[in-house]
Parts: structure tokens; C-alpha cells; sequence
């Protein structure tokens, strides 16, 4: 073996071992923490979308899928009672520079639903994708027990279908 390429292998061996050990600080820095992507996302909303009142709505991130070639968007669901919002995002996860940026390559950046304007909504068989129905068009969400910031989230997905599950509900005694 040559000497020269020694200290290559050495560099690449060091390389491979910092990056896993970035990746485990990365996620073990997010399972400890709880709520800084829910500060980021209102922060993304206040920033780039002024005109939402941000006072008492909720945030939870679900894989949405679609376009051509299975592309999939990371979408930042923000709602309350009576507004639901579907936010394109770029979450980047590093800690102490954790931010949330709009998504420009994808097919759509911020759609707004009434929940009046909800008819259906339930799960898939294997209860991996939420499937809701909207003014006759239907949107698979790939459920997440983790968000981007690897912060367990299932307390937010649950709060997010009861919710559903009330407007509903309520859509229903309104016969909307």
C-alpha cells in the first residue's frame, strides 16, 4: 500500500465520525427539547404572513405528498378552531441555529382553509397517512411522531384530530 494515501483514509475515517456524531447530538438536542419548532413556525408565520393573527393557533409538521416523480413537501399545518393553514417549509434543524424557511421549489407555498370547509376526513389502513377531504378534493398526510427538530410531537398530532374531529362535528349540526 502506498504512503500517500495513508493519511487520506485517516481524513475520510475522521470525516465519517463527525458527521455520525453531529447527527446523534442533532437528535438527541431535539428529543430534549420541547416547543422550539412551535416558536419557529410562529415566527416563520408573524415574518413572511403578518396578516395572520397568531394569537391562539397551534402548529404541527406532516409529509404531504404529491407532484410527479413521489415528491414530498414538509407542511407546516398552522390552525385554530376556525382557520386551518398549510405552510411549504424548509425546516433546518441545527441547534442553536434552528429556523424554518418557505419551501421555493415547491408547487405551492401557503394554502388557506376554512374548517367549515372540511366534508370528510379519517385514516388510512396502516394509520401512517391522514386523508381529509376539502371542497372535493382529497389530501394525504404522512403522520409523524417527530417533527424536523426531532421534537416528539404526537401530544400536537392528537390536539390537530381532535380538532378535525370537532369541526366535524360541528360542520355536520350546520349541515355545511
Amino acid at each position: 500500500m502506498d504512503q500517500s494515501i495513508f493519511p487520506f483514509i485517516l481524513i475520510f475515517i475522521a470525516m465519517i465520525v463527525i458527521a455520525f456524531s453531529l447527527i446523534f447530538y442533532v437528535r438527541r438536542k431535539g428529543k430534549n427539547s420541547k416547543g422550539v419548532y412551535t416558536a419557529k413556525a410562529m415566527e416563520f408565520i408573524t415574518k413572511k404572513y403578518p396578516s395572520i393573527d397568531t394569537s391562539n393557533i397551534k402548529c404541527v409538521e406532516f409529509w404531504i405528498s404529491g407532484g410527479a416523480l413521489g415528491k414530498t413537501d414538509v407542511a407546516l399545518v398552522a390552525y385554530n378552531d376556525e382557520d386551518m393553514y398549510l405552510f411549504s417549509v424548509l425546516p433546518q434543524p441545527i441547534p442553536g441555529f434552528y429556523r424554518i424557511i418557505s419551501n421555493e421549489e415547491s408547487d405551492w407555498d401557503m394554502v388557506y382553509y376554512p374548517m367549515t370547509s372540511i366534508e370528510q376526513a379519517g385514516f388510512d389502513e396502516q394509520r401512517k397517512h391522514f386523508l381529509f377531504t376539502i371542497n372535493g378534493e382529497t389530501m394525504k398526510m404522512k403522520i409523524r411522531n417527530n417533527n424536523t427538530f426531532h421534537e416528539d410531537q404526537l401530544t400536537e398530532v392528537n390536539d390537530f384530530f381532535a380538532t378535525i374531529s370537532q369541526a366535524l362535528e360541528k360542520n355536520a349540526a350546520l349541515n355545511v
